[in-house]
């Protein structure tokens, strides 16, 4: 196994997200193809020195990459040399006395609440589609995928799950009554949350359970092979219906943003909305009182 094989798996272990891990996997390649251009030598994690370190921040920083940039892929570094570390390949960490740009703080991205109805409104016509195409027929694919692929979207916009608690969703996990429901979520660290459902979730669910193919698997969301939705395929659900409603780089974890953003606006305390989205940190959560910069550009729009 190689070092890349290995730090990706100790991602994994500390369970860092599929897209953080790919990420940083591909900070460190380019890490690694700098390193060989300028010292002639293959990357190991004995060679590199804090010189080294200070060298390639100013490169990127020389070749155009904003400060916040600069910043997460020296925030790459750290880790695999965190790694490095913990595996006994190293005695010190070359990036722990590198001094990182200093970052602008800007809100992540969400959706407004128009973005978020033409997302809804592709999966919709969708679900309709379907249902007069399979012409009553609960078992057809044409009418239980669209139906799936709205429930899994409902629950990321009103529940603001993280792709990995998405698709590890049982059937014990969810609880649907006519007034009331929940969903129960195993996150980061293995902490487990409670979520309440509110009507839009209930229904969406509710209407997925009702044509859920029967299959051997418990797994809430299932594909058309009766296995379990994988995260990637949770990720590719929330891209195809974006593309559909001309929404750029829309990820499930955008919606997720959108989820807590959402909370924030409607006067939710912070500590309650940390709960909701499984933050460690009260720190975390204040991302979304920060302003976007769709807001700051709607602000300075009103000067009109």
């Amino acid at each position: 196994m190689n070092h890349l094989e290995a730090f990706a798996q100790y991602l994994r272990a500390h369970d860092k997200s599929d897209l953080t891990i790919q990420a940083y996997t591909r900070d460190v390649r380019l890490f690694t193809r700098w390193f060989r251009q300028r010292t002639g030598e293959e990357l190991q994690p004995e060679l590199v020195t804090p010189l080294d370190v200070r060298a390639y921040r100013d490169w990127l920083l020389d070749k155009g990459s904003s400060p916040n940039t600069c910043a997460r892929k020296l925030a790459a570094l750290s880790a695999f040399f965190r790694w490095a570390k913990e595996a006994g390949l190293v005695r010190f960490d070359p990036t722990a006395e590198i001094r990182r740009p200093r970052q602008v703080t800007l809100a992540p991205k969400w959706l407004t609440k128009s973005q978020r109805h033409a997302l809804l409104r592709e999966v919709q016509k969708a679900v309709q589609l379907g249902e007069l195409k399979a012409g009553g027929d609960v078992s057809q694919v044409c009418l239980w995928r669209p139906r799936r692929d709205l429930a899994v979207i409902v629950l990321l916009l009103n529940a603001g799950l993280r792709v990995r608690e998405m698709s590890a969703l049982t059937l014990s996990d969810v609880e649907i009554g006519r007034r009331a429901g929940q969903v129960r979520v195993l996150g980061k660290g293995s902490k487990e949350r409670v979520i309440p459902l509110n009507a839009e979730a209930r229904k969406a669910l509710a209407d997925w359970l009702q044509i859920r193919p029967k299959v051997k698997t418990d797994a809430l969301f299932v594909t058309q092979l009766g296995t379990p939705l994988s995260a990637r395929s949770v990720q590719g659900i929330v891209e195809k219906y974006a593309r559909r409603a001309g929404l750029e780089g829309v990820t499930a974890h955008t919606l997720r943003h959108t989820f807590g953003k959402s909370l924030v606006d409607a006067g939710v305390p912070l500590d309650r909305v940390a709960m909701l989205l499984g933050h460690s940190s009260i720190n975390t959560t204040r991302i979304y009182t920060t302003p976007s910069q769709a807001d700051l550009a709607e602000a300075v729009e009103r000067l009109k």
